[in-house]
């Protein structure tokens, strides 16, 4: 239109505007763009206490060998009458002797009391009916990424890795089951867990109070259904399906999970979406470089 002139702001007048409405917390930020680059991220959160049910869970999982498991946790100290964890298990969802008075086709990796049931926590590998440990102390409050592989080279013989802090691969428990009779046969029903042990007439599978329940955060939650090898593992860690064999094995993945929404983000293949028994743990948001506060303080960090 003649007679009329359009008078643009300069972008450094422009940028101030936008920071001025940032700091007056007048700008928000939307939600599909958290942890897109503004370092904000979620996870789940149980205080340990396990004062109600609250444990995630697949039903109907992958078969127990092979697979991959990768998390992030951040784990902090119990100091009560019994200090078991459950960070996850595969196993029955149901009595944990349901094999003629026996334990058989489960394992999990967490930290366990030594001495049971009210030492500090150590890094375990729990299979075969024990729990084979790192033999120090978990360096609690702050975050661990780990791993862990199984996979059974033989009809009597399965293999058990965990990377309890990785990158540093020197960071790592094994154990080997050698028993024809170990894993041969499905539980009852079979499940995934995680947070807390499964549900044995009100008490955890060991018949402890608290359902063995985790004390912290975990977030990142990547699983295979297959057995990847360690270098594939730290690919998948900085960027999912970005091997082959985490493309053709990725079964599950949502590494933002929050307890109103922890399907399944993989965008490929079947969803595989767990769900909660009893109520859903907190949630937990951070910020890069921030480390999670004491339960019950569950804010973006400052």
């Amino acid at each position: 239109m003649t007679g009329r002139r359009e008078l643009r702001p300069s972008f450094a007048s422009r940028l101030m505007f936008l920071l001025a409405l940032v700091a007056g917390g007048l700008l928000a930020t939307a939600p599909g763009a958290l942890g897109q680059g503004t370092g904000e991220t979620y996870g789940l959160e149980w205080d340990g206490s396990g004062s109600v049910r609250r444990m995630l869970y697949w039903d109907n999982p992958f078969p127990i060998y092979d697979a991959t498991y990768i998390f992030k946790v951040y784990p902090r100290k119990k100091n009560e009458a019994y200090n078991y964890y459950t960070t996850f298990f595969w196993g029955n969802n149901g009595d944990f002797i349901w094999d003629g008075g026996d334990a058989n086709t489960y394992y999990g990796a967490h930290p366990y009391p030594i001495p049971a049931p009210t030492g500090p926590g150590q890094w375990e590998i729990s299979v075969f009916s024990n729990d084979y440990v790192t033999g120090s102390e978990v360096d609690w409050n702050r975050w661990h990424t780990q791993a862990f592989r199984a996979w059974r080279e033989s009809p009597s013989v399965t293999h058990h890795e965990f990377y309890y802090d990785l990158p540093d691969t020197s960071k790592v428990i094994s154990h080997t089951v050698s028993n024809s009779g170990w894993a041969d046969r499905n539980p009852p029903s079979p499940a995934i867990v995680m947070g807390q042990a499964p549900n044995l007439n009100g008490q955890s599978w060991g018949g402890y109070p608290g359902w063995e329940e985790f004390n912290g955060v975990i977030r990142g939650i990547q699983i295979y259904s297959g057995l990847l090898t360690v270098a594939e593992i730290q690919s998948e860690i900085a960027a999912p399906m970005s091997t082959q064999a985490g493309q053709n094995l990725i079964w599950y993945l949502n590494r933002n999970p929050r307890p109103s929404d922890v399907a399944d983000k993989k965008g490929v293949g079947t969803a595989h979406n767990p769900a909660w028994d009893g109520v859903p743990a907190q949630e937990w948001v951070g910020t890069a470089g921030k480390v999670p506060k004491p339960p019950g303080n569950l804010t973006v960090e400052p």
